[in-house]
């Protein structure tokens, strides 16, 4: 054998790994800003969180990371939005507890949750307060024994959402006879509440226990599975014999399906880095949410539970979005 068809011989078996080895490389990522579409508007809880994330982002990769309001259809707009969007990790949704309800309420949705969407990673949840004006009762078992004998009204803000169908749990596992009221978000019916004019309100906004801390609501109990930091003396719903009303609106990221699973990755690592900032936990609480990272399997699981679970209750509630 020449010198040279020596050196051929040891060369060609190595070029077919040359393809693999470079297709082993993980894509650039990110390549230029970075969307986190939100379904809700500007300076609501929603955005608030996402800014929050956002603005970590931003500083850890060294490229924007900014928040695109998308608000309509209860959630489906964003969604749908993402849903379109090119695999890359470059649009990513806001994916929350609207998200897995719109399964079963939002019949147009233009995509499929489970088929079009990936969940990544959650990174916070915000569990909800019921409340009541100060001339209610002081005690759940008081509230709903009034229900006996009188009218009693829940607020919401709005038709489908999870105000409203905490509302409804109560209602079904009660069997009394709530009376609902749609209002056009929660800021009004904030205002309704404080005024007397509705009876109670399943609100997860830090900002309204401002009004229990300047007397003008009264909290009766949280949704949470433990008592929150922030209200240590208020009982649970499941302390109070509820034990399914365990409930958060959830909030995490969910790219295109088809995305390639090292950004999938990647961008659960990133928040997850994110996560680890005392400064970034401690901002979330303070506007009412608790930290809480689930990765990508974990997450999925959530997401595919909650799905059915809210569907049921929409079925026996006879709910739409109308």
């Amino acid at each position: 054998m020449s010198h040279l068809t020596r050196r051929l011989a040891l060369t060609l078996p190595l070029l077919p790994l040359l393809p693999g080895a470079a297709a082993a490389q993980p894509p650039a990522w990110p390549t230029r800003p970075v969307s986190i579409v939100v379904a809700f508007a500007p300076g609501g809880a929603a955005d608030v969180i996402a800014r929050i994330l956002a603005q970590r982002l931003t500083e850890q990769l060294g490229q924007a990371v900014v928040v695109d309001n998308r608000v309509g259809g209860g959630g489906t707009v964003s969604a749908a939005l993402v849903a379109r969007s090119a695999p890359d990790a470059q649009t990513v949704l806001l994916l929350t507890s609207s998200h897995a309800v719109n399964e079963s309420l939002a019949k147009n949705r233009g995509y499929e949750l489970e088929r079009d969407l990936t969940p990544v990673v959650q990174f916070a949840a915000t569990p909800y307060w019921l409340f009541v004006p100060p001339d209610r009762p002081a005690t759940l078992a008081g509230l709903l024994e009034l229900a006996k004998k009188q009218p009693v009204t829940f607020a919401s803000g709005g038709p489908g959402g999870l105000t409203h169908l905490l509302g409804e749990m109560l209602k079904q596992e009660t069997k009394l006879d709530l009376i609902h009221v749609p209002y056009r978000g929660n800021a009004p019916a904030v205002n309704d509440l404080m005024a007397g004019r509705v009876d109670m309100l399943f609100d997860n906004s830090g900002t309204v226990l401002e009004h229990v801390r300047n007397g003008k609501l009264r909290v009766l109990a949280s949704t949470s599975a433990e008592r929150l930091k922030a209200t240590p003396d208020v009982p649970t719903m499941a302390e109070l014999g509820f034990h399914d009303f365990n409930v958060s609106a959830w909030l995490g990221l969910a790219v295109p399906s088809g995305t390639d699973p090292a950004l999938v990755r990647r961008l659960h690592e990133e928040v997850a880095k994110a996560m680890q900032e005392p400064a970034v936990r401690d901002r979330l609480i303070s506007v009412g949410a608790v930290p809480a990272l689930r990765g990508p399997a974990e997450f999925q699981a959530l997401v595919k539970a909650e799905i059915p679970r809210w569907a049921a209750v929409i079925q026996a509630g006879g709910i739409s979005a109308e």
